[in-house]
């Protein structure tokens, strides 16, 4: 149910259980009402203690929530990727993302996210498990290699608040 909200954010879910409703999402359109969901499910916690990013080069889009270094977990219970809308499991994705955080987090510890790719479906092999929890990716090098890149790059903007750097000009 989790991955399943997290991953549309458009479509409003209600779970019950014995007549007593459990859970309440109603339909996010906006990005506060995205982060509002992103905090009902993996907690206040997280939602306090990460920063939006939005990322897109080479034909990729990358959108999310990822946590600051100090949110962090013994294991990795708190890693959602999606793909095209598709809650999935990679290795590709998760070592690029292990790879980002490798000099901020303490050996052992594991980063929390909530990131979504955008790309064109041809470059995207669902049929890697029966499940189709896994996917291939035509160019993985690639996508690693922008992962890496866009979570690195978003984690040296943040300053020790928490809150994203302004952009500074090259110098002259």
């Amino acid at each position: 149910m989790r991955r399943l909200a997290l991953a549309r954010p458009d479509v409003a879910f209600t779970l019950a259980h014995n007549r007593c409703t459990v859970l309440s999402l109603p339909a996010a359109t906006t990005r506060d009402d995205r982060q509002r969901r992103v905090a009902k499910i993996c907690g206040e916690p997280f939602a306090e203690q990460s920063v939006h990013i939005e990322h897109e080069a080479e034909g990729i889009a990358l959108t999310g929530w990822i946590a600051l270094p100090t949110y962090n977990r013994s294991q990795p219970d708190q890693q959602f990727w999606f793909v095209n809308g598709r809650s999935i499991a990679d290795r590709t994705l998760s070592h690029a993302a292990r790879h980002a955080y490798r000099d901020v987090l303490f050996h052992g510890r594991f980063p929390a996210y909530v990131l979504g790719i955008t790309m064109d479906p041809a470059g995207v092999d669902a049929n890697a498990h029966p499940a189709k929890h896994e996917v291939r990716f035509r160019e993985s090098r690639l996508v690693h290699d922008f992962l890496f890149r866009s979570v690195h790059q978003a984690l040296a903007e943040i300053r020790p608040d928490g809150a994203r750097a302004a952009a500074q000009p090259p110098p002259a």
